[in-house]
């Protein structure tokens, strides 16, 4: 029987959406093994005086499996 958690996270590039979902799967995968999926459940970003896009945010849900309790 396999257990899953989901976390949200979000993050930011000001390069393009793709660079934001890397970003954020990238530092949550320093903290958190077993990474299995993600589902984008927001983007956005913000915009600078000229109408230019600034950067790119993203708000991810991050599903990763439980481990098994390890018995010493």
């Amino acid at each position: 029987m396999t257990i899953t958690k989901t976390i949200r996270l979000t993050g930011s590039s000001d390069r393009s959406i793709e660079h934001a979902i890397s970003t954020v799967l990238g530092r949550a995968a320093v903290t958190t093994a077993d990474i299995t999926k993600f589902d984008v459940v927001k983007v956005g970003g913000t915009v600078d005086s000229s109408g230019v896009v600034a950067s790119y945010d993203v708000t991810l849900d991050i599903t990763f499996e439980v481990r098994e309790p390890t018995h010493n």
